[in-house]
C-alpha cells in the first residue's frame, strides 16, 4: 500500500497527512469476488439531477448575463427541487437553435448514485456496524454542494452484507490506526456511476479540486471501468501561497482506492490536502463509457 510517507520520498519533502493508495486486496479481501458481488447493484442507481441543474443555471447566466441576478435567486430552490424546470422557462424560451442544443446537451444525465450511512463502534477490538437513515444529505464545504441533496437509499441487499460490513469495518481499522483512541465513526457510503456519452464528457468531480468535507474520505473505490479514457485521480496539497501542488496521481483499476485525510487536517498533520478526478470519454463513441465506484465519508464522533 502507498502512504504519505512514500509520497514525501518522491517528492523530496515531508506530507504528514494521512493517504492510503491500494486494492481490496491490501485489506484482506479478495479481488475477484468483491467485484463480482458489487458490479450488479451499479444497474439500479437512480439519475443524479443535481449536477444537471447547476449546468443549467450557469449556461442560462452566460447566455443572459443582464438577467443573471434574477437566475441566480432561482438557483437553490431548483437545485434543491422546491422550483421546477418551469421556472426557468422564460429564458430556455428564447435560447437560438445552437444554444438550445447545447443545453440539451448538458442537460444529458452523465450521473447515478445512491447513499447508505452507518455508525461504526469499536469496542476491545471488536467493530460493531448500525446503519442509519438520513433524509438528506450536506457536505461542509463552500460551494454548492452546501445545499440539500435528496439521493435514493441504497438497498438493503447491496449495503446490509457481511461483504460490505467486512468493508467498512477494514476502514474504520484504517482510521482507527491513525487514531487508536476511536470509539465510534460515522461512514457514508456513495455508489456513483459516471456515464459518457459520444461528445458529452462523464464528469467525476465538476466542482473542480475540491474538499469533500469530511474528515476522511476514500475518494473512489473502483468497480468497474468500461470503455473510458480519463478518470485520473489526483491528490493535491494547497500551500501557504494558496496553490493547489499536484503531489500524487494515478488512474485506478477496479479493486483499488484511495483512502485520505480530507477536512481539517492541517490543523492535525500540517498538510492540506483536495483532491481531483479528471473525467472521462468513450474509447468507443458508438457505446456508452461507465465508471462505477463507492466513495466513503468518514467521521470521528467519539
Amino acid at each position: 500500500m502507498i502512504t504519505e510517507k512514500n509520497i514525501s520520498k518522491s517528492l523530496g519533502r515531508t506530507i504528514k497527512s494521512p493517504i492510503r493508495i491500494g486494492n481490496v486486496s491490501d485489506l484482506k479481501m479478495d479481488v475477484k469476488s468483491f467485484l463480482h458481488f458489487f458490479q450488479p447493484f451499479f444497474e439500479e442507481l437512480k439519475d443524479d439531477v443535481y449536477l444537471v441543474r447547476g449546468k443549467q443555471i450557469a449556461f442560462l447566466k452566460e447566455a443572459f448575463p443582464e438577467d443573471a441576478t434574477a437566475i441566480e435567486k432561482l438557483h437553490k430552490p431548483y437545485f434543491e427541487g422546491t422550483r421546477t424546470i418551469d421556472a426557468l422557462a422564460y429564458w430556455i424560451q428564447q435560447l437560438d437553435t445552437n444554444q438550445k442544443q447545447e443545453f440539451d446537451q448538458l442537460s444529458t444525465i452523465t450521473r447515478q448514485r445512491n447513499i447508505s450511512s452507518f455508525l461504526i463502534e469499536i469496542w476491545d477490538d471488536q467493530y460493531f456496524v448500525e446503519r442509519i437513515v438520513q433524509q438528506g444529505f450536506e457536505q461542509d464545504v463552500d460551494d454548492f454542494r452546501v445545499w440539500k441533496r435528496v439521493f435514493k437509499q441504497a438497498t438493503r441487499e447491496a449495503v446490509e452484507n457481511e461483504l460490505f460490513f467486512e468493508l467498512l469495518k477494514k476502514m474504520a481499522g484504517l482510521v482507527k490506526k491513525i487514531h487508536p483512541e476511536v470509539r465510534k465513526i460515522q461512514i457514508t457510503s456513495h455508489f456513483m456511476r459516471t456515464i459518457s456519452k459520444e461528445k458529452v464528457k462523464g464528469e467525476n468531480a465538476p466542482e473542480g479540486v475540491h474538499e469533500d468535507g469530511a474528515q476522511y474520505i476514500m475518494s473512489a473505490l473502483v468497480i468497474n471501468r468500461q470503455n473510458i479514457t480519463g478518470a485520473e485521480s489526483q491528490i493535491y496539497e494547497k500551500t501557504a501561497s494558496d496553490t493547489n501542488e499536484l503531489i500524487y496521481k494515478k488512474v485506478l483499476q477496479p479493486g483499488e482506492f484511495i483512502f485520505q485525510a480530507d477536512t481539517g487536517e492541517e490543523f492535525t498533520f500540517g498538510n492540506d490536502l483536495w483532491h481531483y478526478v479528471t473525467p472521462i470519454e468513450p474509447e468507443d463513441i458508438k457505446n456508452p463509457g461507465i465508471r462505477d465506484i463507492i466513495g466513503f465519508d468518514m467521521d470521528i464522533l467519539e
